[in-house]
């Protein structure tokens, strides 16, 4: 019994030592927040991130310094960056790293968030060198209004009857 309390008392300090001392939150429509990775295959300075949302947003993280980097998302979140050429019409074009989402030369991902409580950490290759850095950012997502609702409702509705409607003359001809 006594080895078992030590061991357990070894585990939650060799934890405690291990976790990061405070998470960074982020903020839905803050804009882009700065983030830099030292060495790479380590966790960015400001990970571990974490926020809570009610309604879904858009995750959104960019490289910033140098090309070629790739990050890479782990905890509540997977993902890993990759290289496309983001639209000047999107959100993330605007704000401090707007350059980076729009040129294919910088890596990129986003991802549709639910409602919810994450945590997730951000690694990077250093692939363009260290220190490198790159942006993160939160945006409410995107929700259709009721009338596109009703709309896309009335579509499935008349594909249905029509549907319906040609098992029925298929059968009284058969």
């Amino acid at each position: 019994m006594h080895r078992q309390v030590l061991a357990v008392v070894a585990v939650t300090a060799t934890l405690m030592t291990t976790a990061p001392a405070a998470a960074t939150t982020l903020t839905v429509g803050s804009g882009w927040q700065d983030d830099i990775i030292n060495a790479p295959g380590t966790p960015t300075a400001n990970s571990a991130w974490t926020f809570t949302l009610a309604a879904p947003a858009i995750l959104s993280v960019v490289d910033g310094y140098i090309p070629d980097d790739v990050y890479t998302l782990s905890g509540d979140l997977l993902g890993a960056t990759s290289f496309y050429e983001g639209s000047a019409t999107d959100v993330q074009a605007s704000g401090s790293y707007g350059y980076a989402w729009t040129d294919s030369s910088y890596s990129k991902i986003a991802l549709w968030v639910g409602p919810g409580t994450y945590s997730f950490s951000i690694t990077g290759n250093g692939a363009g060198g260290t220190p490198s850095g790159l942006g993160v950012r939160l945006d409410p997502a995107a929700v259709p209004e009721p009338a596109s609702w009703l709309m896309m409702a009335g579509a499935f509705g008349l594909v249905g009857a029509t549907m319906r409607r040609r098992r029925g003359m298929l059968a009284s001809f058969g």
